[in-house]
């Protein structure tokens, strides 16, 4: 495996070879962690099939894109504080190497889309999110029949059921079988907020066309964002109490 890294050059400097091959093995145990998050062990929301999984040659891209893309301004890992990109800036505008430069890690865990939290914030304001039994069941009491079909929300299907407190088509049935509502309840969930094909435009600002029902990956990582979007308002909440 380090040698399908392909992590070497030519060079005259002796120290180069250990060090390119420290790094190689570096390479190896991140995907070492990567192959036991997506086992599920650690965190159940992390699993994933095996045949979605990157393969060691994929994993190696996504990491080479990713140290392009980094910026030592961030100042996330030692030794950032001492490159030039980072010390030509104001001080005050330095980021340390506490909380700071951990929310920007976090982050960059994310797509960069139109969903931030103040769009969680006017999400709120809507009538779609369901917190008690007593507001899933209005927002069920509500679903009517209709004469045409139109694309779910959740799912992108053919659907003839509506939420009209919503006013969004939402699936009962998965090929004329009982499903138990699974778009509704994902639909009213908040955390399913800005996944849902109306989102594609609202939210995101992009043509809805385009929108492809997202996969198990996606609503993980997008539950995640909510939470911790939820755990900022809190915060701001008990701050301003």
């Amino acid at each position: 495996m380090i040698k399908n890294c392909g992590n070497r050059y030519i060079s005259w400097k002796y120290w180069h070879a250990p060090y390119l091959h420290a790094q190689s093995m570096g390479i190896i145990a991140a995907y070492d962690m990567y192959q036991e998050c997506c086992d599920g062990k650690l965190d159940a929301s992390w699993a994933l099939p095996i045949k979605k999984r990157m393969s060691f040659t994929e994993f190696r891209l996504k990491l080479s894109e990713q140290m392009l893309q980094y910026d030592p301004r961030n100042n996330r890992y030692i030794g950032d504080n001492k490159f030039r990109r980072y010390t030509q800036r104001h001080k005050q505008r330095r980021m340390g190497s506490g909380s700071s430069s951990v929310d920007s890690a976090e982050d960059d865990m994310y797509p960069k889309d139109g969903l931030t939290l103040a769009a969680f914030k006017r999400g709120k304001l809507l009538p779609r999110f369901c917190q008690t039994l007593e507001q899933i069941s209005n927002h069920f009491s509500n679903i009517v029949k209709l004469n045409n079909g139109y694309s779910c929300e959740v799912c992108g299907e053919k659907t003839i059921w509506r939420c009209t407190l919503c006013g969004k088509n939402l699936c009962t049935m998965s090929k004329r079988t009982w499903n138990g509502a699974k778009c509704i309840l994902a639909y009213h969930n908040a955390e399913f907020y800005g996944l849902a094909r109306s989102d594609y435009g609202s939210v995101h600002g992009k043509n809805v066309e385009g929108w492809t029902p997202p996969d198990t990956a996606a609503i993980n990582c997008n539950a995640r964002r909510i939470r911790r979007f939820m755990a900022e308002i809190r915060d701001e909440e008990r701050g301003s109490a």
